[in-house]
């Protein structure tokens, strides 16, 4: 085999292999991430099977026609805490970072329970009340005080 058959033969198989890996990713990116519940609203509540949270205490939920999402934690008391992914300083959705909250666009970041740990942000991050009927998790989507 010469030099130039061999490049050849070389760069087919890399062109292969790196369509290979594109078209997989590709299509994990099509998924629906674990830890994510894509549901609706009825009458602005959200209700969501308590058996969700049986191997994991947490879960991001999508709502349809809700602008941000919910990250939601079942406590160790059995009580739920659901927060509303949006930056308190200027409206933006957060991203889940680890343990926190983060706001690319001016860099505020929350804790896991929703506390302001570096602004801009001054204000926390908003609580939504849940409340557990028989075995379903009901989210209102309005904020409480």
């Amino acid at each position: 085999m010469d030099r130039k058959d061999f490049i050849k033969g070389s760069c087919g198989i890399c062109i292969a292999l790196s369509s290979g890996f594109l078209m997989s990713a590709l299509l994990d990116s099509c998924k629906t991430p674990l830890g994510v519940i894509k549901t609706q609203s009825q009458d602005g509540v959200v209700t969501i099977p308590t058996v969700e949270f049986d191997k994991d205490n947490y879960k991001i939920v999508r709502v349809h026609n809700y602008n941000y999402d919910l990250a939601v934690q079942k406590k160790p008391d059995g009580t739920y805490l659901a927060l509303v992914l949006m930056c308190t300083h200027a409206g933006q959705p957060l991203v889940k970072t680890g343990n926190s909250y983060y706001c690319a666009l001016h860099g505020s970041q929350f804790d896991h329970e929703g506390h302001v740990t570096k602004g801009p942000a001054q204000d926390n991050l908003i609580h939504l009340q849940t409340q557990i009927t028989k075995d379903q998790l009901s989210i209102q989507l309005k904020k409480t005080s």
